[in-house]
């Protein structure tokens, strides 16, 4: 029943308000209970003050005198009438003799023997030359009694029967008779009742309850009417939530207010709006980590499984690719059994595009290299890729023929291959030239067929960009001059194998932790 905000706010609410009606009523009660109290003990103390030489005058003129009747009606309007706090009255001779007792005496003089005080305390007040106060026990206190001492200005002092200072008489203390001693001769004792006290705080109790229920209701209806305001934007917020676990990010909460609520509220739409573009932005990661992986799979279906086994070079090739799979790719023909067509290209871009170009270009070439010369394979090939790609792909190519101890090449825009020659231990970089292919239609009068003395002990190295642009963990560049010094340090290996290997692992430890950013590729062919 209490588990909504709703509910507890309203609960909440109103045992609030209770809780307060009552603490402020049981505070007023009391505090009034005093005021009263205090009003009666001033005015019965001046009332007794006042009225005791009149009752001692009255009962010589009547009472003595065996005039009841009229001491008993000017009794009353000298007293009961003017008070409605004295309840009863008695008139004691200075021996302790009960002269008159108007609860006994109601309604005829008393007739028999001679009525003497036997309590020894009230004798003591009636012989005392001050007015006492006896007052009634207290919740855990006794009753005690009060003489009241009249100074010179007009004020008390509450004394105890030698006249000693006591505690004055508390507010909160009721008085239960008072004797006031006249003229050595008399005493009266005045009966005093709360019970007009007590009626008028139960009229109050009342009209507190009576205020504390439209209290109740009032503060129901608050509660009501505030916790509905509040709760019915987190209704929103709640039923807004439900529709984005169910995957609709479009949902959108609109709350008005300009509070915590509203806060959370623009937190929420903020937060919708932010799961679509994560969601979107995971989409489009899975797509690409999907064409990633089948550009992997192209990439790797390309190259060749086998490297041929040629009588006069040893080849060696390997392709380390980047975190994003690039373009390079490099394969090995046997047209006849001396003519042997190697090369290696570079496609601008990654994936699956990059890939798809890379398939083309090796499926044309592989088809025209059987009936056709170094340059007219690349012009053919340069004219489809043209036709059949998008116009921002493009591929660098080197393509090397070997034939019967000739060497011979054709650069498409490709980074020159190094020569390490053995006779003079030094490395050359090979003429470059031409353009990448799918940049024009029609590229015959910039492919250029070129010779390379290749002699015993030599040493060709085919790369991509990916190795002389190698970033190492300080930002600076590989670079071909260190390129060189690393062929001119491994050149003197004696397997293509070997070379490669020492290539790739200076470049590894040049790179170190840095990431790397492009395929790093290498074709070694080596002269026996």
């Amino acid at each position: 029943m209490f588990h909504s905000i709703k509910s507890k706010l309203i609960v909440g609410v109103t045992a609030l308000i209770v809780v307060l009606f009552s603490a402020t009523a049981f505070q007023l009660i009391e505090e009034k209970k005093e005021e009263l109290a205090h009003d009666i003990y001033v005015q019965t103390r001046a009332l007794t003050e006042l009225t005791t030489p009149k009752i001692a005058d009255l009962y010589e003129t009547f009472l003595a005198e065996n005039s009841f009747v009229l001491f008993n009606r000017e009794l009353k309007d000298v007293v009961f009438r003017k008070s409605d706090d004295i309840e009863a009255l008695k008139i004691f001779s200075f021996a302790g003799e009960i002269l008159y007792d108007s609860i006994a005496e109601e309604n005829r003089a008393y007739e028999g023997d001679t009525r003497t005080v036997e309590e020894s305390g009230l004798t003591e007040r009636i012989k005392s030359r001050l007015p006492s106060y006896a007052l009634e026990p207290r919740e855990g206190e006794g009753g005690r009694l009060v003489y009241l001492k009249k100074n010179q200005d007009g004020t008390f002092l509450a004394v105890d029967r030698d006249e000693r200072p006591i505690p004055p008489i508390a507010d909160d203390e009721r008085i239960a008779n008072i004797v006031f001693p006249f003229d050595g001769r008399f005493a009266v004792q005045f009966d005093l009742t709360y019970a007009a006290l007590d009626a008028r705080v139960a009229r109050m109790q009342e009209r507190i309850i009576l205020l504390t229920l439209f209290g109740i209701l009032l503060g129901f209806g608050f509660a009501w009417f505030t916790s509905t305001r509040l709760t019915r934007p987190i209704q929103k917020l709640t039923q807004g939530a439900l529709k984005l676990a169910t995957g609709d990010f479009s949902t959108r909460v609109f709350v008005k207010t300009r509070d915590e609520v509203g806060v959370l509220a623009s937190t929420f739409n903020q937060m919708a709006v932010d799961l679509q573009k994560s969601l979107e932005a995971r989409v489009y990661k899975e797509r690409v980590a999907k064409e990633l992986e089948l550009a992997s799979k192209i990439h790797t279906q390309i190259l060749p499984k086998e490297l041929p086994q040629v009588r006069d070079i040893e080849i060696a090739a390997q392709v380390i690719p980047a975190a994003e799979v690039g373009g390079d790719s490099y394969d090995f023909i046997s047209v006849t059994e001396n003519k042997h067509i190697f090369y290696l290209g570079d496609v601008t871009g990654h994936g699956v595009p990059a890939g798809i170009v890379v398939s083309i270009a090796n499926a044309l070439i592989y088809a025209y290299s059987t009936s056709a010369s170094l340059p007219e394979i690349l012009i053919n090939a340069n004219r489809v890729l043209k036709l059949k790609t998008a116009q921002n792909m493009f591929m660098t190519m080197i393509m090397a023929q070997y034939d019967a101890g000739r060497l011979s090449f054709v650069s498409a825009g490709h980074p020159g291959m190094l020569h390490y020659k053995a006779a003079t231990q030094q490395v050359e970089v090979a003429p470059t030239g031409g353009i990448a292919l799918g940049m024009v239609p029609d590229v015959s009068k910039l492919m250029k067929e070129q010779e390379l003395q290749f002699e015993s002990g030599d040493c060709l190295v085919m790369y991509s960009d990916g190795v002389p642009e190698a970033v190492g963990p300080d930002g600076k560049m590989y670079e071909m001059e260190r390129f060189k010094s690393s062929l001119m340090q491994h050149g003197t290996l004696q397997s293509a194998d070997a070379i490669k290997s020492g290539l790739l692992q200076d470049v590894k430890n040049f790179t170190g932790a840095a990431e790397q950013t492009d395929d790093i590729t290498f074709v070694v062919v080596k002269r026996r």
